[in-house]
Parts: C-alpha cells; sequence; structure tokens
C-alpha cells in the first residue's frame, strides 16, 4: 500500500484530505508543517514521518516564502527520489533545476484528481506500488 504524509497547517482539514486519501486505497499519515511543530528537515536532520513515507503531499501556503526556500533545499538534498507534490499557490515554492522532481497542484481538485497526480509522480520517480 502507498504511504502518503499529508502537511498541512490545519489539522480538520488534514484529517479530511487523510480520509479522502484513505478512502482511495492509501495509508496517510498527517503532519501540521514547520509553522506549527519543530520540523527536523530545518534542522538539517532526518524526519521519521517522511522516512515512511512513498510521497509527500505539502500544502504551499504553509510558512514563509524563506521558509519554503529553504525547505525545499532541504527536502530535495535528503530525499531526492521522493516524489514531493505541492498543493495549490504554484508560484509560492520555489523552481528546482529538475522540475520533473515536484508536482504542482494549483488547486485540490477531487481526491480522484489527486490521486492521478500522486501515481503520475510514483510511476515517474520509478516507485509505483
Amino acid at each position: 500500500m502507498t504511504r502518503l504524509l499529508v502537511v498541512h497547517p490545519k489539522p480538520l482539514v488534514a484529517w479530511d484530505r487523510a480520509a479522502a486519501l484513505e478512502h482511495a486505497g492509501y495509508e496517510v499519515e498527517t503532519c501540521p508543517g514547520p509553522a506549527h511543530a519543530d520540523c527536523p528537515i530545518l534542522s538539517d536532520q532526518p524526519c521519521p514521518l517522511i522516512d515512511r513515507a512513498d510521497a509527500l503531499l505539502y500544502d504551499a501556503s504553509l510558512g514563509s516564502t524563506a521558509e519554503m526556500q529553504f525547505l525545499a533545499a532541504h527536502l530535495r538534498d535528503a530525499y531526492a527520489d521522493l516524489p514531493l507534490i505541492v498543493i495549490g499557490a504554484e508560484d509560492a515554492w520555489p523552481a528546482t533545476d529538475d522540475p520533473g522532481r515536484v508536482w504542482r497542484v494549483p488547486d485540490l481538485g477531487t481526491t480522484a484528481q489527486l490521486a492521478s497526480v500522486i501515481e503520475e509522480a510514483l510511476t515517474e520517480q520509478g516507485m509505483a506500488v
């Protein structure tokens, strides 16, 4: 079963998103993000939640632009093969040298649409399960 980590600062939104993705067949954990919890990535440490995930879904409205740039760089360094799916605020997440490493979803859309992006990311990263 594909394991996802959903990062969202609002527990109710994270829970709703996780429940919908679980109904779609994924195993899901949630995290409130660096703006609301100590983030090991921001301290150059591995993240046990990310370590267990096959893909990371990150709400781009989290944190400041500087924090996101720092987080993006460290995520790509520490978890280069992990599909990173950024939801919302397409311009807020910094561009990477390899745009295929980050999948952007400008609007959440339906769970089916999000699942389609997740599967595309996993397939392109060679991680389809």
